[in-house]
């Protein structure tokens, strides 16, 4: 034992398990005095979110009136782009990467083919 701890009213310790007798004495005895409880973890609490009993507002439905298109006599003027949303408006999809006339002939077999 130093003097330090002779000064300083430490316990001391045995060489051998390093503990003092006095503190192994102590632990023993709190350990036996000290029931244990297991807790159950808290539940944590139900969320009821004020929101989902509001009623939702949908957006309502528009429905446009049908219109006739107003088809151009002479195609063959047109770009390729105007000639295919003419083409959309009427049901047909026409695919660009033809040439104009190509579309122009497409176009004109698809009006014919709806007046009949």
């Amino acid at each position: 034992m130093s003097k330090f701890s002779e000064l300083a009213g430490l316990p001391t310790t045995t060489h051998e398990s390093g503990v003092t007798a006095q503190a192994a004495a102590q632990a023993a005895a709190e350990a036996a005095a000290v029931p244990v409880v297991e807790e159950t973890p808290p539940t944590p609490p139900v969320y009821e979110n004020p929101l989902d009993d509001m009623p939702v507002a949908s957006e309502p439905e528009v429905t446009a009136p049908p219109v006739d298109p107003e088809i151009p006599t002479n195609l063959k003027w047109l770009s390729k782009i105007k000639l295919e949303e003419i083409g959309r408006t009427l049901g047909i999809e026409l695919d660009r990467r033809l040439s104009q006339p190509k579309l122009v002939e497409q176009l004109e077999e698809h009006i014919a083919s709806l007046e009949e």
